[in-house]
């Protein structure tokens, strides 16, 4: 059974002793790289998590003298984080800055830096992760938990296995086939074919058109295009199938960090929709608190159910009942990375 510590948000201002008083980054020494993998938001909207949350988590990991940064990777649609320099500026809008360590947007400029890491899963035997997060010493997550339109919650699982996905990684979790081209918009520019790594796309009577056979999935085309006429086929795979992709990126990132890893989750700002959407839509569960654990299956079912208990009700399988959550915590557990029994353990008075 595993320990997840619980914080209620009427003591959010001792979130610093809370910390100290879990020994969650007992694994952090001097002068090692931990990247703190969070979300910025969105620029519409301040369902990220505030900044001043976080002074006391850097100030503990400035004090053990290691080198926290806050990161994230570019997203696979096109939108404000779609590239470093749109990310950074989401990032500097909502004062990540002023907590005084690095801001980096890892796996380069067009999100397709990235290493393979095998695995031996039963959808991918390799999954690809933007480089820099394989040349650091250990990751804690920061998430704040909420709704999703394709996993049904936005948790820890779903903040390191899409959030550390290279462009490329991110695709291959969404879809089972090459992207897809409106041939009617398509001017026949040829952008695509100049960007195209893997040489698989052409121009052919006036239009783009795409060789599955030599696509790689790196969705580079579709962020290229300055037509905006290649597209993601989103329907391509249904919720189990992308649930279970999204957990063995998840159990691939972590267990690269053997042991060098924990979760945070902030139950604050709880909506129907992902901090990506331009709206996330109301709010569906009233703020709760922050849990720690350095089991991602267990600190997300345990934010599941405490969101479940304080609501009265599933608040999530409501808002999406044909995008069950518990694909995600039951394959988790069946692969290794985590357990869905655990031990909620409150911060004492």
């Amino acid at each position: 059974m595993s320990e997840v510590f619980f914080l209620p948000i009427e003591k959010i201002d001792k979130i610093k002793e809370f910390i100290e008083y879990t020994e969650i980054f007992d694994f952090v020494k001097e002068e090692q790289k931990i990247a703190l993998k969070i979300h910025f938001g969105n620029s519409s909207h301040n369902n990220h998590i505030p900044p001043e949350y976080l002074k006391g988590i850097v100030e503990i990991l400035k004090e053990k003298k290691a080198f926290p940064f806050l990161t994230d990777t570019n997203v696979l649609y096109r939108g404000e984080r779609a590239d470093t320099f749109s990310h950074l500026k989401v990032a500097y809008l909502h004062n990540y800055h002023t907590l005084g360590i690095p801001i980096l947007i890892a796996g380069g400029y067009r999100g397709n830096d990235e290493i393979s890491i095998k695995v031996n899963y039963k959808h991918f035997k390799e999954i690809f992760v933007a480089t820099e997060y394989t040349e650091i010493d250990g990751m804690i997550a920061l998430t704040h938990f909420k709704g999703h339109e394709l996993a049904s919650i936005g948790g820890t699982i779903k903040n390191i296995g899409m959030g550390c996905a290279s462009r490329k990684g991110k695709f291959a979790m969404h879809s089972n086939i090459t992207p897809q081209i409106k041939r009617e918009k398509c001017t026949g520019c040829g952008t695509c074919v100049k960007n195209c790594p893997a040489g698989a796309i052409s121009i052919e009577d006036g239009k783009a058109k795409i060789d599955e056979k030599k696509c790689i999935g790196c969705a580079q085309c579709i962020h290229v295009c300055p037509e905006k006429t290649i597209e993601i086929p989103w329907s391509s795979v249904t919720p189990q199938i992308f649930d279970e992709r999204l957990v063995e990126y998840a159990a691939g990132i972590i267990k690269f960090y053997k042991g060098n890893f924990c979760a945070i989750n902030f139950l604050i700002n709880i909506t129907k929709n992902c901090d990506c959407c331009p709206d996330p839509g109301e709010r569906i569960a009233k703020d709760i608190g922050v849990l720690v654990s350095k089991d991602p299956v267990a600190i997300d079912k345990a934010s599941v159910d405490l969101i479940k208990e304080k609501e009265g009700k599933d608040v999530f399988l409501k808002a999406r009942p044909d995008v069950p959550y518990h694909f995600q915590l039951k394959y988790g557990e069946e692969i290794g990375l985590g357990k869905t029994s655990y031990k909620l353990i409150p911060f004492p008075d």
